[in-house]
């Protein structure tokens, strides 16, 4: 079967999998009811909306901005920026309603909580201490807890507790745990809650009460792999002591339910509920893709409480459909450019299933087309992609005949992120056809967890519709590149000009310009907060801009005097003061997509360039234009085994006087190729480093080590690192070491033998400099033999050729 043009008619095969079984793969399956890689989540429900706060994940390491999801159904979530913290790190936040009416938000980088407050359940927040990084829990703030994974508990008198810590498996360990100060800026009380109590605990603790019962509810072993599970302990008062009584949640038989735990109840009715994270589907090498679940959680007579069968089922709505009209897309014959393989299938698009996804082949643009099966009126469509925190760039389009098409929605500048991705229109079609032609990082392919189309105008989604900086006018008119309607403004009449005021990107409208903006669903009437930053009186101020509405749209006409604006936003609900005020300080940030033209090969150094003898302090990339230089001794040229090297004892090294270009950064794709020989091989030696940074997953390096975990290709991850067991086996003699990647699978090749094949997800940032002979942080120097080096910022597949 052609993967490149990959068809599939779906029947009633498709729909009748539904009265079958429900594996992870079935056709609307209720579980994950979130679509995207997120863990360690907080259910709460504020009013009559449901809040998910979770870590983000699927970066690699946790790595993500602060967001959380919101739905009225607890079936259809939209995500939502948090405005704070600012730091990538967020890991496992919680958020409570405090008897003062704010909202409280306790999260974590390892190994501190912090606590923020703000006026809604969205924020913006600030920290309740003060300083942004002002810490509420340092690290064994209780003896023998390690500080992280905090968790609120409200007792029926009013008083909070919070609970926290990892790694309690050691003797004398075990969680922190504390009662508040009113203010919830201290404690009163604090204690350890030790591991003879709560049995293997290792973290996130999370505490309930029922029926006078308290219940102490944690994970143990490790969240990246099977053995990750749920247990529980039960006492008469919030910080114990407590007794062990066993297992709630494990990995099913079958392992597609995988790994599940750092959970949180929800209370609905009389009923309980368990919402935790478990690992994807096919599963990632780190278990960092997590994906959020959700299954009923059942009391015997005597409190204790059944062990759960985890499910692919779900537990379903909680209320009234936020959706007037169906899925026109739901089970019906799709066509895809390509498929990444068996696992990632093009009807995963169209199976209303958040633990399926079409994954195309390649980073590059590629295409998925529905055929409806006749012609349906068509007014929205939802697009889950699959990183939801970035910003993908894409085509709409459709078609009555597959052969002639019309654009939909263009939003092949958009600069948004968002899930779902909502656009509308009103057209007659049979088929539609989404094209993804950029993305926010590299290495970042338009998979699809679900593409949905409606013959209604659904606009329950709260989403930014409307996002406009100066910056956005590109001559002729002012792109809503930044807004989830996208389209434009056009002008009318007059002239419109791009100017930099006060610090701003602004567009100024001369004396009676016009510009005018069209959409079916903007109305003045409909429920929404829109704002516009004018620039009057030598200074911006934010201003309403309801008088600027329409009933179809938006005009801005400028009067007998020139008008400034920038930051013009609409939202489709109403916003709270707080966020006003956080929007009339904070202007729109618009982030540069990835690099899309790739250079080929960026790096090349070879010994034939050089005669048998030569003393060599600079060496010719035969890449990229540029040279390594010598930053200590130079390297000797000799013929070892047939083959001219650079010969390398330790002392020297070099470095380029060029950087590597932004075609590698993030996730890039990329392929490595070298010849080493290493006389004695010591446990780490670094032949190049690639990369001039040297955090987590942001390092390419080659290295010839007997190190098992990473004696040949080290990104300091360690599970994404690669060893060759018969490194020293191997010592004075070539190697031939081929690395590919495509963005999410690394091939390791070693003299024509694959020996590592994983999915991995790096962190690549920007690269000032490539170093030969040491790494980066100038260690693990390297005393062996190279004949010659590449690397290309694209992927190349080995063949025996090489």
């Amino acid at each position: 079967m052609n993967k490149l043009i990959y068809t599939l008619f779906l029947t009633g095969s498709f729909l009748a999998s539904q009265a079958q079984e429900i594996r992870w793969n079935t056709p609307g399956a209720g579980n994950p009811f979130i679509p995207g890689y997120f863990a360690d989540p907080t259910v709460k429900k504020f009013g009559d909306t449901y809040y998910i706060y979770a870590t983000t994940d699927g970066s690699g390491a946790g790595f993500g901005p602060s967001q959380l999801w919101c739905s009225k159904d607890f079936e259809n979530w939209t995500l939502m920026p948090m405005n704070w913290p600012d730091s990538h790190w967020i890991w496992a936040p919680d958020v409570m309603q405090h008897t003062d009416g704010t909202y409280r938000l306790f999260y974590c980088q390892p190994c501190n909580l912090y606590e923020g407050v703000a006026e809604t359940p969205r924020g913006p927040w600030k920290n309740i201490l003060g300083e942004s990084e002002a810490v509420l829990v340092p690290d064994r703030f209780v003896k023998n807890a390690i500080t992280l994974d905090g968790q609120t508990f409200v007792d029926d008198d009013g008083s909070v507790y919070l609970y926290w810590g990892t790694w309690g498996i050691y003797k004398g360990f075990g969680c922190g745990a504390g009662k508040m100060t009113p203010d919830l800026k201290g404690f009163t009380e604090t204690r350890l809650i030790p591991n003879t109590e709560v049995t293997d605990f290792f973290e996130a603790p999370f505490v309930m009460k029922k029926d006078g019962v308290y219940y102490f509810m944690y994970s143990s072993d490790s969240c990246h792999d099977s053995t990750y599970h749920v247990q529980y302990a039960t006492a008469t008062h919030p910080l114990g002591p407590y007794t062990y009584k066993g297992t709630i949640l494990k990995t099913s038989a079958d392992g597609t339910i995988h790994g599940p735990g750092h959970h949180s109840i929800l209370k609905e009715g009389n009923d309980y509920y368990i919402v935790y994270h478990r690992h994807d589907n096919p599963h990632s090498t780190r278990g960092f893709h997590r994906q959020v679940c959700i299954d009923r959680l059942t009391f015997n007579a005597d409190g204790t409480i059944q062990p759960i069968e985890g499910t692919h089922s779900g537990v379903g709505r909680f209320a009234k459909s936020v959706l007037t009209s169906k899925n026109l897309a739901f089970g019906k014959p799709v066509k895809a450019s390509s498929y990444y393989d068996e696992n990632f299938l093009p009807e995963y698009a169209v199976d209303d299933n958040n633990g399926t996804l079409w994954r195309p082949l390649t980073m590059g643009q590629e295409w998925i087309e529905i055929d409806l099966q006749r012609e349906e009126t068509i007014r929205t469509v939802w697009t889950q992609f699959e990183y939801g925190t970035s910003y993908y760039q894409y085509v709409i389009e459709t078609s009555t005949d597959g052969k002639h098409w019309s654009i939909f929605a263009d939003r092949r500048s958009n600069y948004l992120a968002g899930s779902p991705m909502v656009d509308f229109g009103k057209v007659k079609a049979r088929y539609v056809r989404l094209t993804t032609t950029g993305t926010q990082k590299n290495g970042f392919a338009g998979a699809l967890w679900n593409i949905k189309v409606f013959g209604a105008y659904e606009t329950s989604s709260p989403q930014l519709w409307m996002g406009l900086s100066g910056a956005d006018w590109n001559g002729t008119e002012w792109r809503n590149d930044g807004g989830m309607l996208g389209g434009s403004f056009q002008l009318k009449a007059g002239q419109v000009s791009l100017q930099r005021i006060d610090g701003q990107e602004a567009i100024v409208l001369s004396p009676g310009s016009v510009l005018e903006y069209t959409s079916p669903v903007l109305t003045k009437d409909r429920e929404h907060t829109a704002s516009v930053w004018k620039h009057e009186n030598g200074k911006w101020t934010s201003v309403s801009a309801d008088g600027y509405l329409t009933t179809d749209g938006v005009r801005i006409e400028a009067g007998t005097e020139p008008l400034t604006l920038t930051n013009f936003r609409y939202y489709n609900w109403k916003q709270e003061e707080a966020e006003k005020q956080y929007d009339a300080t904070t202007g729109l940030v618009r982030i540069e997509p990835s690099a899309r033209h790739k250079q080929g090969l960026v790096v090349s150094v070879d010994a034939n360039d050089f005669t048998a003898g030569d003393t060599v302090m600079y060496i010719l990339n035969k890449g990229m234009e540029g040279v390594f230089e010598s930053q200590n001794e130079p390297v000797v040229v000799e013929e070892m085994q047939g083959k001219k090297a650079f010969r390398f004892d330790g002392k020297q090294y070099f470095r380029s006087g060029f950087p590597l270009p932004a075609t590698l950064r993030d996730n890039a794709p990329y392929t490595l190729e070298a010849w080493i020989l290493n006389p004695e091989v010591a446990e780490n030696e670094c032949v190049a480093d690639f990369t001039s940074s040297h955090d987590e997953l942001e390092k390419i390096m080659l290295i010839s080590g007997t190190e098992p975990r990473c004696g040949i290709v080290n990104h300091y991850g360690w599970y994404e690192d690669v060893g060759f067991k018969e490194a020293a086996a191997n010592a004075g003699q070539w190697l031939h070491v081929y690395v590919c990647f495509d963005g999410r699978t690394e091939c390791v090749y070693v003299n024509g033998k694959l020996i590592s094949s994983k999915d991995i997800q790096l962190l690549i940032k920007p690269i000032q400099f490539v170093t030969l002979g040491r790494n980066a942080e100038g260690e693990w120097a390297f005393s062996g033999y190279l004949h010659s080096l590449k690397l290309w910022d694209e992927y190349i597949p080995y063949k025996k050729e090489h």
